[in-house]
Formats: structure tokens, sequence, C-alpha cells
């Protein structure tokens, strides 16, 4: 299978996380007539591998991928290495300890109440049961590996998961044997549980599910409170984190408290004016320092605009009930007053990791706790283990950013990998080449969004003209759009992701009797695929790409952008014309 195959089959999904929007340099653009033209060749083309033949298949022994967590990464291995497509001799499990995975670029729609809870969770367990997945609710805590040397020793490899009976009474512990283990399993919150009192007094990002929960359970507290005239006059909110999940979680803050308290107004004769603000810390001078000056500008601007305080260069010392305690350089320097507190800091390593360390020296990068992996997403210590998404650091001096699109574009690598691996033919590996930028969309919380890419904000004439236009154009290639059309993209990519794994939009695969399809992946699911847009001139898309109305059509918008990261020239020219017309 060739390089180029597997890069194109990487967008499968890849356009699907809030912070993309790729092509390859190769992929052809007369091909591309459609948001989902890759849907139609890349399950086939990803499986090749699979295709053994009948006898190969009946002689060969049982084959186990197990697959710890059920990850961007995974989902589409589950879907992809399914009943149907797979060696009639391979069995795959799927570990995780819950049934449903939340999809992390909805959540902070969800929390804005844009979406339902519902709306962003991946049934695990019915994408497990659709693809004829064994699917075990348990907690990863060990694996047993023999002794001798792993490449010739017969002696089982063994997972041990703990679970529990129907009733959650008692927690027993099962060995689960597997020849090759994939880990995707995330990560969890930074310094939650060694800041004083972090924990006990703030509402973690991670488990997701969690935090929408507890969300919801607060908002239920606020309304009997709002109800019985009991609610404080001044409601604060405090996020902890200038990234990306922190700027939209404060965003999604804004507009799901500031629209219930604006309809208890409309609807109580309570005099009181209840007054909300949302703070933001940030231990950078800048949020999003990564970006350009332009970027920086714009998001600066927007805060404002929803009323978000952004605090710079703070670190938080310490929670207590009432306050969280910030300090710069070592110093405590003061304390921000808060009604409820979410801690939002970025990603730290799951304790699995470092307890495999101990248990057999699975390679670990220095003082994080990141699985080292190769190219190929492969352990670099132990052959048989893989690792994608957050829970991984590729070996060298590329790191790359804890953010789900590097997830969802290292699926399509794995799916094929852990193939080559099972069936010990690993000079058909492909390398995984994460890509340095990507497309950036934050949702604002009202039906809008920031995207960034490229070197040009395109926000209003206004704000262009007034912030150092000479700096927008070229500064460290980011590009910013804002307006509905954003949101219409945004929204559009996220729920096309999760129709991907839904099982009622799925054709069944786990039954192979009376199968038409001899075996290879049926794609009729991705028939009525959407036509695209007629290429532009490089003049008509900077034309478009500066429009600030909500007439633009987001689709066209998408094509454009998509059309300039297949062609480096088109880009330059339609950056050109860009800089004329501001």
């Amino acid at each position: 299978m060739g390089h180029n195959t597997i890069t194109r089959a990487a967008f499968i999904t890849a356009t699907a996380v809030s912070a993309l929007t790729y092509f390859p340099p190769s992929a052809s653009l007369a091909n591309r007539r459609s948001p989902f033209w890759w849907r139609t060749r890349c399950p086939s083309s990803m499986l090749m591998s699979l295709a053994t033949n009948d006898v190969q298949r009946k002689n060969d022994g049982p084959k186990r991928i197990v697959l710890v967590g059920g990850g961007h990464a995974h989902v589409q291995v589950i879907k992809a290495i399914n009943a149907r497509t797979r060696p009639e001799n391979v069995h795959v499990t799927l570990i995780d300890i819950q049934s449903n995975a939340s999809y992390s670029g909805m959540v902070p729609g969800c929390v804005a109440n844009l979406y339902t809870f519902d709306q962003v969770q991946i049934d695990l367990e019915a994408l497990a049961q659709w693809a004829g997945t064994e699917f075990i609710c348990g907690k990863v805590v060990g694996m047993t590996l023999p002794l001798a040397d792993e490449l010739s020793s017969s002696s089982q490899k063994l997972i041990q998961v703990e679970v529990t009976n129907g009733h959650k009474e008692a927690v027993t512990t099962i060995d689960i044997p597997f020849d090759v283990v994939s880990i995707d399993i995330g990560s969890t919150t930074r310094d939650f549980e060694t800041v004083p009192g972090a924990s006990a007094h703030c509402i973690s990002t991670r488990p997701i599910s969690d935090l929408i929960r507890k969300i919801e359970l607060e908002e239920i507290k606020l309304k009997e409170r709002l109800s019985k005239n009991r609610a404080l006059d001044h409601i604060e909110v405090v996020v902890v984190g200038g990234g990306a999940a922190g700027i939209e979680l404060s965003l999604a803050m804004r507009a799901r408290l500031g629209h219930l308290l604006a309809e208890y107004a409309n609807n109580s004769d309570d005099s009181t004016t209840h007054q909300l603000s949302i703070t933001l810390l940030d231990s950078n001078a800048v949020l999003m320092p990564g970006e350009s000056i332009a970027c920086q500008t714009a998001l600066a601007k927007n805060m404002h605009k929803y009323d978000i305080e952004v605090k710079h260069n703070v670190v938080v010392g310490r929670v207590d009930s009432t306050h969280v305690h910030v300090k710069s350089e070592g110093d405590i320097i003061g304390k921000v007053p808060y009604t409820y507190c979410i801690w939002a800091t970025g990603a730290q390593a799951h304790e699995l990791s470092w307890r495999l360390n101990e248990q057999f020296d699975l390679a670990i990068s220095n003082g994080r706790g990141w699985i080292l992996v190769n190219e190929y997403l492969q352990s670099v210590s132990h052959s048989y283990i893989f690792a994608a998404g957050d829970c991984c650091e590729m070996s060298g001096e590329k790191r790359i950013p804890k953010a789900g699109v590097y997830a969802v574009r290292s699926g399509p690598i794995l799916i094929q990998n852990l193939m080559q691996q099972l069936l010990n033919c690993t000079t058909n590996m492909v390398q995984y080449e994460p890509q340095d930028d990507f497309l950036k969309l934050l949702m604002c919380g009202d039906g809008t969004a920031l995207g960034f890419r490229f070197g040009v904000p395109l926000v209003s004439l206004l704000i262009i003209l007034f912030f150092a236009p000479k700096s927008l154009i070229r500064y460290n290639n980011s590009l910013l759009q804002y307006g509905m059309w954003v949101w219409q993209l945004k929204n559009h990519i996220d729920l096309m992701f999760m129709d991907l794994f839904n099982v009622n939009k799925l054709v069944m695969a786990a039954n192979k009797e009376g199968n038409q399809s001899q075996g290879k992946y049926d794609t009729s699911q991705y028939d009525g695929y959407e036509e695209r847009h007629a290429k532009l001139n490089a003049a008509e898309a900077a034309a478009l790409l500066v429009r600030t109305d909500d007439e633009v059509n987001y689709q066209a918008a998408w094509d454009v952008l998509r059309d300039m990261i297949a062609s480096d020239d088109y880009k330059n020219e339609v950056l050109s014309f860009i800089t004329q017309r501001l």
C-alpha cells in the first residue's frame, strides 16, 4: 500500500475534528467532487492487507487485537476491521471504562446547549456489536508479558482488566490474551490532583462526560435557587487554562448561564438583577501564543465582545471554597472569587502508562509519562504495542500538540499497521506524518465561530485596518475567519464525524451470511454524497473569504480553503488578492 493512499485515507474522518480541513498535495483536484469524495475510496484501500486468501485464513491460528480505550483513532479501527472485512481468524476486543465516548469537538457546544448530551456521544458498545467486536466495560490495570524474547516466545501476552458485576457490587480482575494491543485512552487534566483544593472545588474537563453532567447538576441547583429567590446576585465563573478548551468553555458558560438568567428575568416578578461574570485565567502573555498577532488581536477582541475577562501570566497556587488564589513567578499575587470553577489546564498522562513502565519498562517520555512511539505509532520498546492520540508522543524532536485532530488522522495509519504487525508483514507498514498546522475552529456559543488558518485575519475591515495592517498578512501563517458560516462549517464537520460511527446509519457488517461484497468493505452507505462547488478562481475565492455577512455559503468557503491547502500556488494567489483587497 502506497504512502499517498494512506495519507488520503487519513482524511476519512480528519475533517471532522474542530481543528482541521486537510488535503494532501497528491490528491487530484479533479477527483474532489465533494467533501465526501474520499469516503468511497478509502475504506477498501486501507484494508487491502486484510484481503488474504481463504486458505491462509483457515490455516492460521487465532490472532487477537485488543484496543484499550475508545478514543477517536480506535473508533475508526473498530469500524474498519469489522467482521466482514477482517480475516476469520482475527478476533478484536475493545476495552473501555464506559460504554460511550464523548466527542471532544462538540463538548463546548453541548455546554452551550447547542447540542444535547446524547448528540455528542459515540455508542462504543453498539459500534462494537455492529463490527462483531467483543466489548468489555472495565479498567485496564496492567499487562503480563512473556519473559522470553518477545518475537520468539510462545507464551501468552495478557492484559489485566478490572470489571464489575451487573450491580457493581464486586470488582474482579480478568485476563485478556492478545497478540497486538493498541492504546488510545486520551489524557487526564494537568495539575488537577496536585494543586491544593482543585479536585475538591473545581469541575475538571476530564472525563468529558463528567464535565457535562456536573455542569448540568450545577445548573439544576441554580434553577432551584432562582425559583426560591435565593440565588446570588453576582454569579462568577472562573475557567482555569487559556488553551482552546478553556477559551471555548468560557464562551460556552457565557452562553449557557447568560441565557438562563435572561430567561429567568423575563419570566419572573423578581426585580433582582443577577450579574454574570466570566474570568479566564491564562499562564501565557497572550491567548494562543502560537498564532499570528492578527489572530491573537481578533481573539482578544472577541473575548471582549462577550465580556470575558482574561487574566494573563498567572497560574493557580491553590483553590478554596470561594476563591482561586493565583500567583506569578512563584508569589501569590491575588485571589479571584468564583461561584463555579472549571479546570481546563491541558493534558497530563494517565496512570496506566506509568504503571506499564514500572511493570515491564514500556518506553515513556521522561517526566511526562506519554507512551513513546515511532513513525508507525508503534512502541519504541515493544513492537506489538501501539498507541495513538493524546496518550502517546512520537520519539524524536518533534512534539505533537494534544489535539483531537491528531488522534483522528492517526486512525487509518493505525488500522494498516495493526494488521501488518498481526500478520507479520511489517515491511508494508506506513508512516504517520502529522501536519504542522491545521484549521482551528472555536465555537462562540451563539451560532458563530472563529477559525484560524493561513496568515490572514478575515474579521471585519474596521478591525483589520485598526490593528497594524502590515503585520496581518505575513505573520506565522495563520488565518482567521469569523461569523455564522464558520459555525455552520464546524457544525457540519462535527455532525459528519458522528454519522460515521452511528450504527443506525451504517450497513450491517457483523453477519457475513449472504454477503454480496465478498468480504470487501461495503461503501454503499456513502453513495448519497454532496457534489462540491466548482473551483473558484483566485480573485473570486479571495472575495468570498473576506466577506463578513451571514449569506456566505460555508461549503463554498470550505472548498476554497481545501483548494488552498492542496495547492501552494493557488493559496499564494488567493492570499495576494486578499492583500490587495485589504
